[in-house]
């Protein structure tokens, strides 16, 4: 069987992670083709890594030229399956999947519908692409729900595989870390990682530690991540009191040790789908204060494995970290059972395979069978 997964680009990020996982953990008789329509980058390199054959569309790749190099590269390369993922993915790999005659056309949503969401074409550009795909993939439950509610007719379309991710990758010992960045003996630490950017509302998570820092000396906070919102969540944390205790460490190629050397992991989002880095964080076995957007409360167990917190509630977020850093065995039997709940509900290996099933459910309702492995093209090296 021959899977296209199709997106706008592959530099790094979530979805472009998850396309990685579905290249690396392919069943024996699946080729997995990975095409960027606009960026390459470290995801498109480690897709290549795994076994992937990468195609990199380039510049227009996202216009009318770039639809027909893909709807050629697709006929060329014999495609069974094409996955589009997110909206220009999604509409790209859905028009080229049905004018290159793949039989199965499946699309990707990997966050829930937001007001403002793209151009003012989007919600018909969004009734094509639903119309022409077999199966969406909704990446949690919650996911599901707000696209359903925008298209109840195509209700039956629209189905539920969760996030998941492989195991840790080997981590430095945690007091190596700790020593590395500085941070004092006993620091009571706080961890966030992801983009600077509004989505993901740090500025909540700042007036949040200001208050939690002001009762506990030992309290510290790490923000990992770039973006266009440093310059002033950096001049916010400032105006708090507590620059000296809230450092911002930019775009890290550590996040695990950095997981690994944290007591609270913190997640103050007004907008997600299934949070990566959440399931990052219970996978090393940390406990997790989250908002309660998306499919965060899907993943984090409220009570048992860390705390949900209302998004945008400064006072709330507070409370809940403070609850945790004041009770670390609690913390820590947190952190126990949401490594149990990773690794029960959220590992790639289960969203592969249950992926993979779809894909081939999709393919026998088109009345069709798979490409054998033998047919597929020379070239590039690809599974």
């Amino acid at each position: 069987m021959k899977v296209a997964h199709v997106i706008e680009a592959m530099h790094q990020g979530g979805a472009e992670s998850l396309v990685v996982e579905h290249a690396r953990r392919a069943a024996p008789d699946v080729r997995t083709l990975v095409v960027a329509l606009n960026r390459g980058g470290p995801a498109l390199e480690a897709a290549a890594a795994v076994g992937a054959r990468t195609v990199m569309l380039g510049k227009g790749g996202a216009r009318l030229g770039g639809l027909a190099r893909l709807v050629r590269l697709l006929r060329d390369e014999r495609v069974d399956v094409v996955n589009g993922h997110n909206p220009t993915g999604g509409l790209y790999g859905a028009l080229a999947g049905a004018l290159a005659g793949v039989p199965a056309v499946i699309r990707t949503e990997h966050s829930i519908h937001y007001r403002g969401r793209h151009s003012a074409a989007y919600p018909v550009l969004e009734v094509v692409s639903t119309l022409l795909a077999r199966r969406v993939v909704c990446v949690c439950e919650a996911v599901r729900v707000s696209h359903v509610r925008r298209l109840p007719w195509a209700a039956g379309r629209f189905v539920t595989v969760a996030n998941g991710i492989s195991p840790a990758p080997h981590t430095r010992p945690r007091e190596e870390v700790r020593a590395a960045l500085g941070l004092p003996a006993g620091a009571a630490l706080v961890l966030t990682l992801g983009s600077l950017t509004p989505q993901k509302a740090q500025h909540v998570l700042l007036e949040a530690f200001a208050e939690v820092a002001a009762t506990r000396p030992a309290a510290r906070l790490l923000v990992a991540g770039e973006g266009p919102l440093r310059a002033s969540l950096e001049a916010r944390a400032a105006a708090l009191g507590v620059a000296d205790r809230a450092r911002f460490l930019g775009a890290r190629l550590d996040a695990a040790d950095l997981l690994g050397a944290c007591d609270v992991f913190a997640l103050s989002s007004v907008r997600e789908g299934l949070s990566i880095t959440l399931l990052e964080a219970m996978r090393a076995g940390r406990p997790c204060v989250a908002s309660d957007v998306g499919g965060n409360a899907e993943a984090v167990a409220h009570g048992t494995t860390g705390l949900v917190v209302p998004a945008g509630d400064a006072g709330a977020l507070a409370r809940a970290l403070g609850a945790l850093l004041d009770d670390p065995a609690r913390a820590e039997a947190m952190g126990r059972a949401g490594r149990e709940r990773w690794a029960a509900r959220f590992t790639a290996e289960r969203m592969v395979r249950d992926t993979e099933a779809l894909y081939r459910a999709a393919l026998a309702g088109a009345g069709r069978r798979a490409t054998p492995a033998a047919a597929a093209p020379t070239g590039a090296p690809g599974r």
